[in-house]
């Protein structure tokens, strides 16, 4: 989600954040209705941010996207919210913003947040976002609902070394015709496998006959590999990589991410936990998570950050009640925010334990 005029602002650096000190009543067709007050700072908060801790408190920077921004539920109710309540004396200084990928977060941490003090990083980032990173403009309406795009705040790399782009942002629509080829090929789309998906839990509720839904499910399958410029099933329905962002460690938009977490955790004197949220097809099982996995498990190995990855803990627990975490679009429900607060906490726990 990107979010609309009604509840944010232009940014000139990090691109958008909330209308300071505005609170919205927001509805949607499965999350219901649900609030969302912004503070001074213009970040999801009940309470201004102060430069200075408190005595005898803990504060915690969260940086991530939508799920950490919390669509969908009313802040006390998000993961982040429930997190400050499941921590005595500890603050959660909630920096996460929808829509936003790793470098958009990264550019809030310089810009904005590093001038709190505070003891831990937390940065919580949804797999699927990897595809906004060589993103360079996103697709928006304008005031007459033309669909038209803006400038992205963005990364390149230039000699291994990271050059920030479009600063300062330009408060503009832009016609997507008049961008150069090569820009209009990094204008950042929906997920192209979001209709997939949906197809593939019809054919599953389907009533059709076992070899009809078969057939129909291999169809889907064989284009979903298509979209993935795989071969198409020949025998067996297995399992997909959706992001093959993450399949090696040399693609464009991993190698700029590994070095924003590398250059992230260079720059802070302070811990980080990476939560690498998964994305719905990973917890229903109908995606292979071993290449972000992976990805992640070397940036725990190459820098000081600290990895939690929920998925193996949501695989221990059924099916069914991992389907209580999640909405059908994809998002955290009520549910999801209190499980995954509750798992959060002990590894923060510990870490400010270590650090005391």
């Amino acid at each position: 989600m990107w979010l609309g005029e009604e509840i944010s602002e232009f940014h000139p650096l990090i691109g958008k954040y909330l209308v300071p000190n505005k609170e919205s009543q927001l509805t949607h067709p499965e999350w219901g209705d649900y609030s969302v007050k912004a503070n001074g700072d213009g970040f999801r908060s009940g309470y201004d941010f102060s430069l200075p801790k408190q005595k005898g408190v803990r504060r915690i920077l969260l940086f991530g996207d939508s799920n950490a921004f919390g669509d969908g539920v009313s802040y006390e109710i998000s993961f982040a919210g429930r997190l400050e309540k499941l921590l005595p004396h500890v603050e959660i200084y909630n920096f996460a913003m929808a829509g936003f990928a790793l470098d958009q977060q990264y550019i809030c941490y310089e810009e904005i947040a590093s001038k709190f003090e505070h003891d831990l990083i937390i940065i919580a980032p949804t797999v699927e976002t990897i595809r906004k990173i060589t993103s360079r403009f996103i697709l928006a309406r304008d005031e007459d609902s033309v669909q038209r795009c803006l400038a992205k705040p963005y990364f390149k790399l230039v000699k291994q070394k990271l050059v920030r782009v479009h600063v300062p942002l330009e408060d503009k629509y832009i016609d997507i015709e008049t961008l150069l080829p090569e820009d209009k090929a990094k204008v950042f789309r929906a997920n192209p496998f979001a209709d997939i998906r949906k197809l593939l839990d019809r054919t599953r509720s389907s009533k059709k006959a076992p070899v009809q839904k078969h057939k129909k499910r291999r169809l889907i399958m064989d284009r979903l590999n298509i979209l993935l410029k795989r071969s198409p099933i020949k025998k067996t329905i297995t399992k997909v990589r959706p992001y093959p962002e993450y399949d090696n460690a040399d693609t464009s938009a991993w190698k700029i991410t590994s070095a924003i977490l590398g250059e992230w955790s260079s720059n802070s004197e302070k811990s980080m936990l990476i939560i690498p949220l998964p994305s719905f097809i990973y917890v229903k099982e109908r995606a292979d998570a071993r290449n972000y996995q992976m990805r992640f498990r070397e940036v725990e190995n190459e820098t000081s950050c600290s990895i939690y990855d929920p998925l193996l803990d949501l695989e221990k627990i059924s099916l069914k009640k991992r389907r209580q975490l999640y909405y059908l679009e994809g998002h955290l429900t009520p549910q999801g925010h209190a499980w995954m607060a509750k798992k959060m906490a002990s590894h923060v726990k510990r870490i400010l334990k270590k650090k005391a």
